[in-house]
């Protein structure tokens, strides 16, 4: 699936949609072997891509969810421009030391849906958490080990003082340094190889993995004043757009 992989990489660059031909060509540079027919339909057959159009006019198109592929599953600017209705879900839970297994699968999970970590288990989440609960049971916690609270501020509690305290964002900070100084690294615009341009996109893609991984993408009304991740988001789009100029035009 390398071959494919790249591919995915390569058309999400190129803005998620192609002919049919300019398809054929990003093809060539970015597969080491294998018949693009049977790769594409693959693509298809897993949701990914859809190949629309005119017989004519044939089109290469990146499905939401191939576009999500590509992103590493997150949708930065939905998450930043989505809005906080002022309340703070907690997760708590009890459960012993003895069952050490069943703890780390559950702070997984916590991890997986973006929580914060407040304090001794006590999570919080700016979300709803009714898609965490329905996915909690195949942690194997039992209900009552868990609580769930919707909870405001009522000690003088400062929000970006709880942010801070929830989400390691120095830590982040320091990921997204090192991402941006790949995102200055990206061939030239003007000389570089398509084949460098299909290895730089690889780097970027895992670089940008471990951002998704960790990064909480708050709304924008809580984002701490030094984050740095919708300027570096700005800077790969520019990037990924020096690299369609080198696509054919149909």
């Amino acid at each position: 699936m390398a071959g494919s992989y790249r591919f995915v990489l390569g058309l999400a660059a190129a803005g998620g949609e192609l002919s049919v031909a300019a398809g054929h060509w990003l093809w060539q540079h970015t597969a080491r072997s294998g018949r693009i027919e049977r790769h594409l339909h693959r693509l298809e057959r897993s949701g990914l891509l859809q190949n629309t159009g005119r017989l004519d006019a044939r089109v290469l198109r990146l499905t939401a969810e191939g576009r999500l592929h590509a992103a590493a599953g997150v949708d930065p600017e939905t998450q930043w421009n989505r809005q906080w209705d002022g309340a703070w879900r907690l997760v708590l839970f009890d459960i012993p030391e003895t069952q050490r297994a069943l703890r780390l699968r559950l702070r997984r999970r916590l991890h997986e849906f973006r929580f914060g970590y407040l304090q001794d288990s006590v999570w919080i989440s700016p979300d709803p958490v009714d898609a965490f609960r329905a996915r909690v049971g195949e942690t194997g916690v039992a209900p009552d080990s868990l609580a769930y609270l919707k909870a405001n501020p009522d000690g003088g509690e400062n929000t970006e003082a709880l942010v801070a305290a929830s989400w390691d964002f120095a830590a982040l900070g320091r990921r997204y340094t090192d991402y941006r100084a790949i995102l200055r690294l990206r061939p030239s615009r003007l000389t570089a190889t398509t084949k460098s341009w299909i290895h730089w996109l690889e780097r970027e893609h895992r670089a940008w993995r471990q951002i998704a991984l960790r990064d909480p993408f708050l709304p924008g009304a809580l984002l701490p004043k030094a984050y740095v991740g919708r300027t570096a988001w700005k800077e790969r789009l520019a990037a990924l757009a020096e690299f369609r100029q080198r696509l054919p035009k149909s």
